[in-house]
């Protein structure tokens, strides 16, 4: 497979994500979450499902937390680790190269102030052919990992009531929701994200609170991207671009 290897930047961030377009790059999924997730009062943070590491990378240029990248894909942790490198975050960020199911031999029970997860949420029989492309494959796919995997993982790294931030399709919204309560997260913030007026949600972007005090639900306006064919809405150009 030809590299086709970029160095890229989320929303005006000032961190390099280094790239391998041949292989995986990160995708709007990545911007809004990235943009969505709040970690201000974070002092260690999980970028699980990592990839080549986009948001966590990407989320360093804006705290002092400690960051870990956790990635099952050896071909997507080599390009992370190129970016820490690149962009001398060798102090604050820490690649892990693992299978999720093991994050607790690398990172104590219990101490993760926030998870940002974009997880693969296709089901493996959903699978189509990615031009003989296993890296995107297992990105996209529940192949390494489904949703129970994912809240068990949260489960054991977050602190009580911290948070954990994804980003999923709405036609599992049922089953995530489900499958969060089974693990002890309660859904706090839910937002919807729509591809132009009057499309149906392809996306939505959620909050949730492991074992929370008191239960609630806020459900924020949709995020609409285009305002027409071709023209982003202002909303989704400042989050995609940054702001001026």
């Amino acid at each position: 497979m030809d590299e086709q290897i970029t160095y890229d930047m989320i929303s005006n961030s000032g961190v390099t994500i280094i790239q391998n377009k041949a292989l995986y790059s990160f995708n709007l999924d990545t911007i809004l979450l990235t943009n969505f997730a709040e970690y201000e009062k974070s002092q260690q943070i999980v970028d699980l499902c990592a990839g080549d590491g986009a948001i966590g990378l990407t989320v360093s240029a804006y705290t002092d937390a400690h960051i870990y990248l956790l990635e099952i894909q050896k071909e997507l942790t080599d390009l992370a680790e190129q970016s820490i490198e690149y962009n001398r975050k060798q102090i604050q960020v820490t690649n892990i190269n693992d299978d999720l199911k093991n994050s607790l031999q690398h990172i104590e029970h219990d101490t993760i102030d926030t998870v940002i997860c974009n997880p693969p949420y296709f089901k493996v029989e959903e699978m189509t052919k990615m031009k003989n492309n296993d890296v995107l494959a297992k990105a996209r796919h529940e192949i390494n990992a489904n949703l129970s995997d994912i809240f068990k993982t949260c489960r054991g790294l977050l602190k009580q009531n911290s948070k954990l931030y994804m980003v999923y399709r709405p036609n599992r919204l049922a089953e995530f929701i489900q499958t969060a309560d089974e693990y002890n997260f309660k859904l706090n913030k839910l937002r919807f994200v729509h591809s132009h007026y009057g499309d149906d949600a392809n996306l939505f972007l959620a909050e949730l609170i492991k074992t929370p005090k008191k239960g609630g639900l806020t459900v924020l306006p949709d995020l609409v991207i285009y305002k027409n064919e071709t023209d982003y809405t202002d909303e989704a150009e400042e989050i995609i671009y940054g702001k001026n």
